[in-house]
């Protein structure tokens, strides 16, 4: 059996008990509550800043303003979008699944042989290698979490390379 991995329309069924279940999100510091109430203090002083100018006479400054408004709420939607994506990692005795859902809800899958899967830390998340190919999980993870989610998948992969079962808890 030669290693590689295969693209699976839909999602395989583990029915060996899983060694790992993770689910990979990026981080969002804002919650949306929080950013609601930013934007609202930034239209605050850009209004009061905005009719200052207006009084003055410089009606262009206004717009101005107006569009720093609009270049704020865009960038935070486009960052909230991206947000939405997911990775999903599950590790059973015979197979290694991966799913990564994109923003828009489109899920594509990966199904390896865990005998041939290695684990290898990178600058920008973890690989997951066999000879032929490689997938990065986690490219949005911190450093500190990208080295426990390669440690964790590490043990996983091992664990399920060895037959471990969770259920008997030994090496079979």
């Amino acid at each position: 059996m030669t290693p590689h991995w295969e693209r699976s329309p839909n999602a395989p069924v583990l029915d060996e008990p899983l060694l790992m279940d993770a689910v990979l999100r990026p981080h969002r510091s804002l919650s949306l509550k929080a950013f609601k109430l930013m934007l609202m203090a930034v239209i605050a002083i850009n209004a009061a800043v905005a009719l200052f100018f207006w009084v003055q006479g410089a009606f262009p400054v206004a717009g101005f303003l107006g569009l720093d408004v609009l270049a704020l709420w865009l960038a935070f939607r486009w960052n909230y979008r991206s947000a939405q994506a997911v990775e999903y990692v599950r590790i059973a005795p015979g197979k290694v699944h991966v799913a990564a859902v994109d923003r828009s809800g489109v899920a594509a899958h990966w199904v390896l042989n865990p005998v041939w899967a290695r684990v290898m830390r990178d600058g920008r998340g973890v690989l997951i290698r066999e000879r032929e190919g490689q997938m990065r999980l986690g490219a949005f993870l911190s450093p500190k979490e990208c080295d426990g989610f390669a440690d964790a998948l590490s043990l996983a992969l091992s664990r399920a390379k060895r037959g471990y079962s969770p259920k008997t808890s030994r090496i079979e």
